[in-house]
Order: C-alpha cells, then sequence, then structure tokens
C-alpha cells in the first residue's frame, strides 16, 4: 500500500474513483498541487464545478477540494445516481475571498452573489490533469468527463480516432445588446452550403 501523495500512488490515480453505495456511486475527485504540500504551496481552495451538481443553475454551496495535510494531494466526495453522466472543472485559487460569506452562512445561497463569484473564476478553470477525457467547454474554459457505469449510451462521448479542423472563432460586436461575444462558426458534411441545415447552439455565456 503507498502512502498517499507519493509518485507510485499518483500513477494509479487516473481521474475520479467511484465506488458503489447502496443504490448510488461514492465518487472521489482528486488533484495534484503542481506546488507540492502546504509548505511551498500558495493554493488556498481548489474549487470544483460540476455540471448539473456544484454549478450556478443549482444555487448550491461552492464546494471546495480539500489539502491532506503534508502532501500534494486535494480530494472531495460527493454521491451520485448510478446514471450520471456530466462534466466537471478545477479552479485552484490562491485567494480566501473568491465567494462572498454569506454564501456559507447556512441559508439558501443568494443567486446573484452566486453567479458573480462563478463568473469570476471560471476563465481560470482547468481540466482534470489525470482524465484523458477532456476538452473545452461551451463557455470556452477546460473540463473533463465523467459517466457513471449505468449511464444511457451516448455514442458521442466516445472517443474517435479521426481528426477534425477546429471551429472558426470570430468576435460580434453587438450594437443593439452593447456588448461583444464569441462565436464559433463549425461545419461538418460534405453537401453544398446552400443545401446545408444551420444549427445555433447557445453557450450560456455570463
Amino acid at each position: 500500500m503507498h502512502k498517499t501523495g507519493c509518485d507510485d500512488w499518483w500513477r494509479n490515480i487516473s481521474g475520479p474513483q467511484i465506488e458503489a453505495v447502496d443504490d448510488a456511486y461514492r465518487v472521489t475527485f482528486w488533484w495534484r498541487d503542481p506546488a507540492g504540500n502546504e509548505t511551498s504551496s500558495a493554493t488556498r481552495r481548489v474549487w470544483i464545478y460540476i455540471t448539473g451538481v456544484t454549478d450556478h443553475h443549482k444555487n448550491a454551496v461552492p464546494q471546495t477540494l480539500r489539502r491532506i495535510p503534508g502532501t500534494d494531494a486535494w480530494c472531495w466526495q460527493t454521491t451520485l445516481s448510478p446514471t450520471w453522466r456530466g462534466s466537471y472543472c478545477f479552479i485552484p485559487s490562491a485567494r480566501d475571498d473568491d465567494f462572498s460569506p454569506q454564501l456559507f452562512n447556512g441559508d439558501g445561497p443568494d443567486r446573484a452573489l452566486l453567479r458573480e463569484g462563478w463568473r469570476r473564476l471560471l476563465p481560470q478553470a482547468i481540466a482534470d490533469p489525470l482524465n484523458p477525457q477532456s476538452w473545452k467547454g461551451g463557455r470556452g474554459h477546460a473540463v473533463s468527463a465523467l459517466e457513471l457505469p449505468h449511464a444511457p449510451e451516448q455514442p458521442g462521448w466516445a472517443l474517435r480516432d479521426e481528426s477534425y479542423p477546429p471551429p472558426l472563432c470570430i468576435e460580434w460586436q453587438s450594437q443593439r445588446l452593447g456588448n461583444r461575444r464569441r462565436i464559433w462558426v463549425y461545419a461538418t458534411g460534405d453537401a453544398q452550403p446552400q443545401a446545408r441545415p444551420l444549427a445555433i447552439l447557445l453557450d450560456g455565456q455570463f
């Protein structure tokens, strides 16, 4: 048995660990601090943003991984349905004031304060370095995939060998809305442009 946080122990970690508990799964998320343990690292929090669990839509109190003292290992646990599938990301932070203290006072969190905190943090999000299934999410920040054993089949999540050209990113200035948005244009298939259907997907940008 290797000691938590040693190199041999980390070699056996390849993303979230799952364990069946009654009719659900206990999921443990791990992050390795590249700066080492608490004596050499400035990291104070590692926020975890999980689609449909800890994100701003759930109006849930923000959750952070906890460091195992004396190590470079941070972890956090939650319980999810056996059919759960979604994405998550980590946001390491050296600050203690990423969110308003009012969000942690035991009452239901204020939605506006919650949204503002995540809006500031998400540009700093990183994918799970231990998880090979990672990509850029709809808001432009890195995410990683997690699917539990009984998640419905979804072939689109399968890793493929084919390579595809990246989408073209353009910046659109709206005089009516008084703001600026990034837009990604991606074309697929061999049909002529005049015959190709158009799909517009909204990314939920703050």
